[in-house]
């Protein structure tokens, strides 16, 4: 299952915004938002997530933290 996502970078804060979409066309709409708004973004990327309880997993292990999808 491929989502994209779309991340602000931090500032004076710290945070940092997550974005999950599930095509990559509303992730560039969005991401133009945004910066129009006067955001900075990350590329947007996308994620090939496996469905199987077990790749899901391995997945999460790999790229989940508690700061946010990506940042590992």
């Amino acid at each position: 299952m491929r989502f994209y996502q779309l991340q602000t970078l931090p500032y004076e804060s710290g945070n940092t915004e997550c974005f999950w979409f599930t095509n990559r066309a509303e992730a560039e709409r969005e991401k133009r938002r945004l910066e129009e708004g006067g955001a900075d973004c990350f590329s947007i990327r996308a994620f090939d997530i496996p469905t199987t309880k077990t790749g899901l997993l391995n997945w999460l292990n790999n790229y989940g933290n508690p700061d946010g999808m990506g940042f590992n």
